[in-house]
């Protein structure tokens, strides 16, 4: 970065609000400068950071660190995580949570598997949401959703949950390219193996591969009888149960409930 460069000659400041800017200071920042300052711009009395001392205070090491959380809690090309923040997930690191730091260490590695990154981006993030690294993060969706059913007074929100399996690998792919950008080591890297794609001559990000619900739902119908589905019920002529979202027919007698419960893997899509 020029502005470190200078920093070895002169007193320098970087003026801007960017969080990006300040991530990237603290891991670029060299000893022995003559003063190294980041000062937001948009604060009725301005915050100023001493780059210098605080890469002191916290080591090269956690400078690198923060590269991860930073880019894996959503940074200016990667998504943030609904209900996770930035200051939780350092909490983490700092405590020594051994996934975390794992990640952390890894992600800034040039010539790392897709594989690599998908593992360690879900454990990272059933970690973030009170999980266990072993957790798969469809049984995690599923045990949540049902403790907040439990206690719900309304709607259970879909963002709520933790992303599913699919999202997760694309967010972890995206984070682990963002960091080699930022480190200067994308040379080797083609974009859109790490899902990326290019539409209108600009690049956009792959959310997910999957539909947002099972296939059977995407096709569901609904019936609205009065006579308990014996007759003419367009759920029963397309070989579906019914559900609640039918009408009148949710009463005691209907002869066409849907009497099993929500499996493990329903939870592993975008809809939930």
């Amino acid at each position: 970065m020029d502005i470190v460069k200078a920093s070895q000659h002169q007193l320098t400041t970087l003026i801007g609000e960017d969080t990006d800017l300040l991530i990237l200071l603290l891991y670029y920042a060299e000893a022995n400068n003559r003063g190294l300052y980041f000062r937001s711009d948009k604060s009725t009395v301005p915050k100023v950071y001493n780059i210098s001392e605080m890469k002191q205070v916290l080591g090269s090491d956690m400078c690198s660190q923060l590269l991860f959380i930073h880019a894996f809690t959503g940074c200016d090309t990667t998504s943030r995580i609904f209900s996770v923040g930035k200051k939780s997930a350092f909490q983490k690191l700092v405590n020594g949570e051994l996934t975390i730091q794992t990640c952390a260490n890894v992600f800034p590695l040039p010539s790392q598997a897709n594989s690599v990154i998908e593992d360690l981006g879900s454990k990272a993030m059933a970690v973030l949401f009170g999980g266990k690294s072993t957790d798969s993060l469809a049984s995690l969706r599923y045990n949540l959703l049902i403790k907040k059913i439990v206690s719900a007074k309304s709607f259970v929100t879909p963002e709520s949950l933790p992303p599913t399996k699919s999202s997760t690998k694309y967010h972890s792919f995206r984070v682990y390219y963002q960091i080699m950008v930022w480190t200067g080591k994308e040379s080797d890297m083609n974009t859109v193996d790490w899902e990326w794609k290019l539409e209108d001559n600009q690049f956009v990000p792959v959310m997910t591969k999957k539909t947002a619900v099972p296939e059977n739902l995407l096709q569901m119908v609904h019936c609205n009888c009065t006579t308990a589905c014996r007759t003419r019920c367009s759920c029963r002529g397309y070989g579906l149960p019914c559900t609640p979202a039918c009408g009148p027919c949710q009463i005691e007698n209907c002869e066409n409930p849907h009497n099993q419960p929500l499996q493990e893997e329903e939870c592993d899509y975008d809809y939930l």
